[in-house]
């Protein structure tokens, strides 16, 4: 019996071992082409130009795209939660990666395999910056 138990937990962990081994791959994979964190330290995305005449008004705009700096002090309270429902419910519960999120969209995922629906995503705000 003893040689039995043995036995099942030395093939146990071999399968653990190559499991790990994949999901090492798999993620090394992923990452690859992720910047480095120290890049997204000092991003600053490029915002409009605008030239104003002397009495404040708006003469022209110069941008190669349409953005504008909003402090997110400025955004209210509303909106920031509206943002977090739709995109992150656990946003201030992980720490950047949801693993429940994760574990629950890749069992529906499995599920819906070869039904033709959509897949779900698991990914947070905090992965969709790095990204």
């Amino acid at each position: 019996m003893i040689r039995l138990i043995g036995y099942l937990f030395g093939l146990a962990s071999v399968l653990a071992l190559i499991v790990a081994g994949g999901v090492a791959i798999y993620l090394n994979g992923m990452t690859k082409d992720l910047p480095n964190y120290e890049v997204l330290a000092s991003y600053a995305p490029p915002v409009t130009t605008r030239i104003h005449a002397g009495n404040g008004a708006l003469m022209a705009e110069y941008a190669r795209e349409r953005r504008l700096f909003l402090p997110i002090q400025a955004i209210p309270d509303r909106v920031k939660a509206a943002f977090l429902s739709a995109e992150d419910k656990n946003f201030y519960n992980h720490p950047g990666v949801d693993i429940y999120g994760l574990g629950r969209a890749i069992l529906v995922n499995l599920q819906n395999f070869g039904s033709g629906r959509r897949p779900v995503g698991a990914s947070t705000i905090t992965q969709q910056v790095a990204k």
